[in-house]
């Protein structure tokens, strides 16, 4: 029988669910779920704080399908050819959904190269039209500015 632990068993997939540590950022949450896309995102924080739980419940509330969600964890996956082949290739297919989510948990992890290319990537409109990228992480100053000045950073 596998145990899966309390704290993901009975993590929340809701709004109404999830305890926000600022009423500023339920406020800039529900702004997004009225207008029904979302930028890209930093999520930064120390570990349990809930940034890897709010990301699934972007993906929930705005009914992104598990086709159009790609999850790497950057602390195994941190290589510019995880970037180049997983990352492009999965943005470049048409979204079944409104748009694309790439979700890279515990991107501080991501070694500078990679970290290039998704700049690249960002900067690359066409490429990006139909994704949005959420980062994770509990360093952020090992995230490279290219990449910051492109994502909403919540703490």
């Amino acid at each position: 029988m596998i145990h899966i632990p309390w704290a993901i068993k009975y993590r929340p997939n809701q709004v109404e669910n999830y305890i926000f540590q600022d009423p500023d950022h339920q406020q800039l949450f529900n702004k997004w779920k009225k207008d029904g896309i979302i930028p890209h995102l930093l999520l930064k924080g120390h570990r349990g704080t809930g940034k890897t739980t709010l990301a699934m419940v972007i993906k929930h509330e705005f009914d992104v399908d598990d086709t159009d969600f790609l999850f790497i964890n950057a602390s195994k996956e941190n290589s510019v050819d995880t970037i180049r082949n997983k990352v492009s290739s999965f943005i470049s297919i048409h979204a079944y959904s409104k748009f694309k989510i790439v979700f890279m948990d515990e991107a501080d992890w991501l070694t500078p190269n990679a970290q290039g290319v998704l700049r690249s990537m960002l900067e690359d409109e066409n490429l990006i039209q139909n994704a949005r990228f959420i980062f994770t992480c509990n360093k952020p100053h090992k995230i490279i500015n290219e990449i910051k000045s492109r994502c909403q950073e919540i703490e």
